[in-house]
């Protein structure tokens, strides 16, 4: 979000993206075209997993399945505008396309941060509080809550275009077009409320749910080691659930990595209001936006076996993987002799 007078403030940054050396605009480019693709085809993989494994038909899936969903809109459809402006050097669309472009990106970037703190939610209910989690996480309370992320995304994010407040502008040192308000004072009160909703209330939340996990883990994991052969099988439960609390929690800590820089830059490109930070920390922030939609996938492939698995088998022409994908199965058969995955988690 910026404010701004009649007339592109943006023009020097337009003469330094113009004279890029051939190597930054090769580098630049080949780079944002390999993370485009990996974020598309990555989360792709992810929701055919997700759709035709039934181990993975749980309310906690239905979440990533609608976070991946949402990276692969990002990589369909806002990704490949910001690639094809580094590769001809400037914004040739419409304006309209300019507008669709910049809410596209706000409004998938407020539904992605939502939804994972839905998830640290379900995995505090889950692991903390595991009576609340069988009242409340249902099939329907999963649309409903997701309903109350579009809608509140689609307010949020409407209510400056709706009331004159801003209009969409190409923002060459971002690559994307951006909010640009009229009043600088407007910008900045817009801008401090929006950060609260989508940065600080999640954020907070997330580190409330994952701290009292991390507490609860550690609990686990004492009584776990003096559990004998009997009550060890009826933990084999508690063991999964512990197991994809870290895969999510990964996520998270990937998701805060790429956008804490983004947040300040945001709010420091905001408070200045004279769009005077250099381009290449203007590219770090279109760049760790785009790595946010593509690095779920991988840390899924790392540190979940069943997506390991499926991965795999997705790809059979990686036969130097077969013996990991037998030692996998032959885990997982075991691991499901004793228990069943309850389909509720």
């Amino acid at each position: 979000m910026n404010s701004t007078l009649e007339g592109n403030p943006y023009d020097d940054l337009i003469a330094i993206m113009h004279s890029r050396s051939t190597t930054d605009y090769i580098i630049e480019t080949t780079l944002y075209i390999i993370i485009n693709l990996m974020a598309l085809f990555g989360n792709i993989l992810v929701c055919l997993i997700v759709y035709k494994n039934p181990r993975l038909q749980t309310i906690t899936f239905q979440y990533i399945f609608a976070l991946a969903i949402s990276d692969v809109a990002m990589a369909m459809f806002c990704m490949p505008l910001v690639w094809g402006v580094l590769l001809v050097g400037e914004w040739r669309y419409s304006q309209e396309v300019c507008g669709v472009h910049g809410f596209a990106v706000l409004f998938l970037a407020f539904v992605s941060l939502q939804t994972i703190a839905l998830l640290a939610f379900n995995r505090y209910c889950r692991v903390v509080k595991p009576w609340l989690f069988r009242k409340i996480f249902t099939k329907k309370f999963v649309v409903l809550s997701l309903l109350a992320v579009v809608v509140s995304a689609a307010f949020f994010l409407g209510l400056p275009l709706v009331t004159g407040w801003a209009y969409f502008h190409f923002h060459s040192g971002k690559i994307t077009c951006v909010l640009e308000f009229h009043h600088q004072t407007i910008d900045k009160i817009y801008t401090g409320v929006l950060g609260l909703v989508i940065v600080v209330i999640p954020f907070g939340s997330i580190t409330f749910c994952y701290t009292k996990v991390f507490l609860k883990v550690q609990k686990h994991r004492q009584r776990f080691q003096s559990i004998d052969s009997i009550s060890a099988q009826s933990s084999r439960m508690s063991v999964e659930e512990v197991n994809i609390t870290k895969t999510l929690f990964a996520m998270v800590l990937g998701f805060t990595i790429c956008w804490v820089p983004v947040f300040v830059i945001e709010f420091t490109d905001s408070a200045t209001g004279n769009h005077s930070l250099p381009r290449r920390v203007y590219l770090l922030n279109v760049f760790l936006v785009s790595i946010s939609s593509a690095i779920n996938p991988v840390i899924y492939g790392v540190l979940n076996r069943t997506f390991r698995l499926e991965y795999y088998r997705m790809w059979p022409c990686c036969s130097c993987c077969s013996m990991d994908v037998w030692d996998i199965q032959r885990e997982q058969e075991q691991n499901d002799k004793p228990k069943r995955a309850d389909t509720s988690t």
